[in-house]
């Protein structure tokens, strides 16, 4: 399994697409790539490049087992490698003719073991890059598919819909069979093409419902639907003044921390306030223990809307602060951030900082969460203002 996403890695570093990282998991594995290809000929190369490889394997396996064939079946190991009576008489004042016997027989059943392993991994292999060639999204041939259907005048978003429909087709179709296995008497069996079916089923229908999503939110801009009349709180309160004032107040999960002059410091979540104890709230600085801003995802008001969404997953964090470094004398100076600004047309970057480094002046204009943003998408309308107060 590993190999066959090598395989898709490869081929994707060929193409330039970035490879993030590669997922394990029961059923095989995922090479997880930052940004699809819609380059119909690059990605029918990557989606067969893994079906190729568990081949390949599957024929090196099935040569290697062959060879075992030969070698256990050759006439030299029951003799102890003994090729003629005049060789055996000639070493038996060595070696016991009945211990060499006796490696002979631990030797073949070595070379049986061996033999097993190497017809498993050919069945494998061979099974691996059968499955991944049907046409189920989001399989090798899932992909395969979307790629052909594109060659034939099919839009982008057409053929993705076309090949999501067929694997689910094919998933429901899995089940069914799981069923009807278990009916007839292969109980293990059919729970197993059960699994698989539900299994592509969800991953299908979760991929199209994220690639909706995603078409949806391509044609709006942060500047367009964060949240300007956003609450925040001063960098100088204690952590019971901000328990008080803010969390007992306004029930938000977090809240950006601004000092004076307007510049972003970072976020207050309830859970970090938790973490002080009881005596130590009037004590305790809201600075102390908040999210640094170099621990947000701080984005450009002219990002567009699907790209804070794919951060926010990808980072696993709630809300996109929107803003924009201040300018200074000191810009050049204070590159090197770990602070996520991101614009559409530079990839993510995540640079070293340094503890003494000094964190970016961010001057704060908006802010955006994951629910506004999957409301906005999911929504009949294309785009509700959420600073109207219908909309909150």
């Amino acid at each position: 399994v590993m190999l066959h996403e090598l395989a898709h890695v490869f081929l994707s570093l060929k193409y330039g697409l970035e490879v993030r990282q590669i997922i394990l998991f029961v059923f095989g594995g995922i090479a997880d790539i930052k940004e699809e290809t819609k380059d119909y000929k690059k990605e029918f190369k990557i989606a067969v490049a893994g079906p190729i490889a568990s081949f390949s394997l599957a024929l090196l396996f099935l040569f290697l087992w062959y060879m075992t064939l030969i070698l256990g079946g050759s006439e030299a190991i029951p003799s102890g490698f003994m090729t003629s009576r005049e060789d055996i008489q000639q070493t038996a004042n060595l070696v016991d003719q009945q211990q060499q016997q006796q490696q002979a027989r631990n030797l073949k059943e070595i070379i049986a073991i061996i033999s097993g392993i190497l017809l498993y991994s050919t069945v494998a292999n061979a099974l691996v890059g059968i499955f991944n060639l049907l046409p189920a999204f989001p399989l090798d041939g899932g992909r395969m598919l979307r790629a052909g259907l594109i060659k034939w005048n099919k839009s982008y978003d057409e053929a993705t819909k076309i090949a999501v429909r067929t694997g689910t087709g094919i998933s429901f179709g899995l089940m069914a069979y799981g069923f009807i296995t278990i009916f007839t008497g292969s109980t293990l069996g059919g729970f197993w093409f059960i699994i698989i079916g539900w299994f592509l089923q969800a991953a299908a229908q979760t991929y199209l419902q994220q690639h909706e999503i995603s078409n949806r939110l391509s044609s709006l801009y942060l500047r367009d639907i964060m949240i300007t009349n956003f609450i925040y709180v001063n960098s100088n309160l204690t952590v019971r003044q901000v328990i008080n004032d803010y969390f007992n107040v306004y029930r938000k999960s977090e809240f950006p921390i601004l000092n004076n002059d307007g510049s972003l410091v970072g976020s207050i979540s309830n859970t970090q306030i938790n973490s002080v104890a009881q005596d130590k709230l009037d004590e305790v600085k809201v600075t102390e223990i908040i999210s640094s801003v170099n621990d947000l995802i701080v984005m450009d008001k002219n990002s567009r809307a699907d790209l804070a969404l794919k951060q926010i997953y990808r980072f696993n964090k709630n809300r996109i602060y929107v803003g924009y470094q201040k300018k200074s004398i000191l810009d050049n100076l204070v590159n090197s951030t770990r602070v996520m600004q991101i614009k559409e047309t530079e990839p993510l970057s995540f640079p070293s900082i340094s503890e003494n480094s000094k964190p970016p002046q961010i001057k704060l204009e908006g802010i955006i969460s994951k629910t506004d943003l999957l409301n906005i998408a999911r929504s009949d309308d294309k785009f509700k203002d959420p600073n109207d107060k219908d909309n909150k």
